[in-house]
């Protein structure tokens, strides 16, 4: 009897483990719908996209339209092991990168926006911790369906779970 139960149990948590974490394959669907959804239809020349490879993830923003004139280029930049940012500036040209490990998230929500123009859409909230540092980000969905944003963020959360410990 004790080593049926623990069969039973055991095949329950394997089960229950597998449903909590992202198939490759799925994690690459959330990303390519998300990076989708991120695309302003106001700024042709902007780029903001997501990638994840494993645990792992890179936020991009690219500008080839933006409204910076500087005297000569200008990057900076932060690390903190797998996480940081950088930034990149030149007449015309904005780009920034963020990175992060999906293990440091401890919040996904999401809240509408409204842009100067009065345009809706809404964004994914970020929240961060790691060793006494918190930061927040938020991901852009130009999107007014609120059944869309809440399942792409449930999708991303189940993907930031599988990578916890």
């Amino acid at each position: 009897m004790k080593t049926s139960f623990l069969l039973l149990l055991a095949t329950f948590a394997c089960s229950f483990q597998g449903q909590a974490q992202s198939s490759p394959t799925e994690t690459q669907a959330v990303v390519r719908q998300l990076n989708q959804l991120m695309r302003d239809p106001k700024k042709p020349k902007q780029d903001v996209t997501l990638t994840i490879k494993g645990c792992h993830a890179e936020q991009l923003i690219r500008d080839r339209d933006a409204d910076v004139n500087t005297s000569s280029p200008l990057a900076m930049s932060f690390n903190n092991g797998d996480s940081g940012w950088a930034v990149k500036m030149d007449n015309g040209v904005f780009e920034m990168k963020m990175s992060f490990d999906w293990a440091d998230v401890t919040a996904l929500t999401y809240e509408p926006e409204t842009d100067k123009d009065g345009t809706k859409h809404y964004q994914i909230k970020i929240k961060k911790s790691k060793k006494g540092s918190n930061i927040s980000f938020d991901l852009p969905l130009y999107t007014t369906d609120l059944a869309v944003v809440k399942d792409i963020t449930a999708r991303l959360d189940k993907v930031r779970r599988g990578c916890k410990g």
